[in-house]
């Protein structure tokens, strides 16, 4: 495994490369005589691998395993260390677990070259969540299966084969529906299907508003010769024909509407003549529930 990457894209500046043992910064030599050097940013060893537990955290949250798999190391956000490991070898006990150091090419154990390999070595980890992981020695794949075997070791199987052999079957095993009986799923929805008994979506509710509005303001077939002439000056009537190609098998519905149109009407006749004289003692006359 080896990724390059260039600060800046221009010849001469500062370069970081991927590979298995940790990060390799190239510093370029200077104009004045300041040489360039090579300084290795070691990864995670195996033993600070094992104490990042990253697998058995992985496997309690498991809405961020499943984005691992969809989208990549970058779903694993606070999970992964926030420190790079040559960070984490001044940080509390980790020296005593094989914490990683840094090496320069020029041989000097407190070289100038250090502390900047290490900022552009901070800076290329702090930008791509895929060079973190594998600093942490992981790839999203291997993560995701150490993830998924917690998952196995907290609930083992006493012959994990004979189980899935006797739960899949053989090649002759009948095939099995999700109840255990009766047809396959997909052959009793093509039956039913066939058969015209599957729901049929009917019109959108703008499209029953747009028929309406097109039966009652023409009263005659939408895209008729009469019907450029809309008639506002009478109510809808019964007419049942506009009302049985809207809600077919609906029976009544235009008589249902008339009779509530009807009530309309008359409610509204009454509230138009005002209220009727009320009994003596009665101020607002006729007193209504």
């Amino acid at each position: 495994m080896k990724r390059r990457q260039e600060r800046g894209g221009e010849a001469g500046e500062a370069r970081v490369e991927l590979l298995p043992e940790g990060l390799r910064v190239v510093l370029p030599g200077g104009g004045d005589g300041k040489e360039g050097a090579h300084v290795l940013l070691r990864a995670c060893s195996t033993a600070m691998r094992e104490r990042l537990e990253l697998p058995q955290h992985l496997s309690r949250q498991p809405l961020m395993l499943a984005r691992l798999l969809e989208e990549g190391a970058g779903a694993l956000g606070d999970l992964l260390p926030a420190s790079p490991p040559w960070r984490m070898a001044a940080e509390g006990d980790w020296a005593a677990a094989g914490a990683p150091v840094a090496a320069c090419s020029c041989g000097e154990a407190a070289c100038g070259h250090l502390p900047e390999a290490m900022a552009i070595g901070e800076a290329a980890w702090a930008a791509d969540a895929g060079l973190r992981l594998a600093l942490v020695g992981w790839a999203p794949e291997a993560l995701a299966d150490a993830a998924l075997a917690c998952w196995a070791a907290a609930q083992p199987l006493p012959e994990p084969e004979a189980a899935l052999r006797a739960y899949a079957g053989g090649p002759d095993a009948p095939q099995r529906s999700a109840r255990g009986e009766g047809p396959h799923l997909a052959e009793w929805l093509a039956d039913m299907a066939g058969q015209g008994h599957l729901h049929l979506p009917g019109p959108r509710f703008h499209d029953v508003a747009a028929g309406l509005q097109e039966e009652f303001r023409h009263r005659t077939p939408p895209g008729s010769a009469s019907a450029a002439e809309p008639r506002l000056d009478r109510e809808p009537g019964s007419d049942a024909a506009p009302w049985a190609a809207l809600l077919p098998g609906v029976s009544g519905a235009a008589k249902g509407l008339e009779l509530v149109a009807a009530r309309v009407r008359e409610r509204a006749a009454e509230l138009a003549a005002g209220p009727p004289p009320g009994p003596a003692g009665s101020p607002n006359g006729k007193i209504r529930r």
